[in-house]
């Protein structure tokens, strides 16, 4: 068995972003699925003490904070470097990683997302007040994504961190309908979209409760 076990919900895209960089990295690893409610738990606190996901244990190594992770697990394993070496280059994937954590996943998934997809698969309406707001607000940041993507990437010419956190955040805005107008809308986010989502570690980690449920 593996002595790398991550864990988290599948369907949060901090989670399938750490599972993203462990399979393109090509690291055995175990997936250890857990619900919302063993997040409040005191053993949960142990790993986590603000019960948030995902969490990555490394035999006694034990790691949370999505960035964190994702950096730790880059450049203390052999596998493709999923980070430039040019300081530039370095700076412009962690102000991604920054936009996806500070503005995409609070607004786009948190908002959009929860409301349009998950409410209604949780059983709920969704706040189409909440709706509208927020894919307005998504708008300018997919604006943002739009003017600074020159190629496949959004920095220099291969995968980076900042395309698997970043497009694990606009992957969620783009299963709402608001959200996937928003992207064709912009032929650059949306080619960009289209090849990370035929990259087998995005397949691998599209969580199946959510299949069919895109355009919601």
């Amino acid at each position: 068995m593996s002595s790398l076990v991550v864990h988290g919900f599948p369907v949060s895209p901090n989670v399938r972003s750490a599972r993203i960089v462990l399979i393109e990295k090509g690291i055995d690893y175990r997936f250890n699925e857990i619900g919302f409610d063993y997040l409040g738990t005191d053993e949960y606190a142990k790993l986590n003490p603000f019960r948030k996901m995902p969490v990555l244990e490394h035999g006694d190594f034990v790691l949370y904070e999505t960035p964190a992770i994702l950096g730790y697990v880059d450049e203390a394993f052999d596998g493709p470097s999923l980070q430039p070496t040019d300081a530039k280059a370095r700076a412009q994937v962690r102000k991604w990683i920054g936009i996806a954590a500070s503005y995409l996943y609070p607004v786009g998934v948190m908002q959009l997302f929860l409301q349009r997809i998950m409410s209604p698969i949780m059983g709920g309406i969704p706040d189409e007040v909440v709706v509208a707001e927020s894919a307005n607000t998504t708008s300018h940041h997919l604006d943002v994504l739009e003017k600074e993507l020159a190629t496949s990437f959004i920095v220099g010419n291969t995968l980076t961190l900042a395309d698997i956190f970043a497009g694990s955040m606009v992957y969620y805005v783009n299963m709402t309908k608001e959200g996937s107008a928003l992207i064709k809308a912009r032929p650059k986010t949306a080619a960009w979209l289209d090849n990370l989502s035929q990259r087998q570690s995005f397949q691998q980690t599209l969580a199946g409760l959510l299949e069919g449920k895109a355009q919601g």
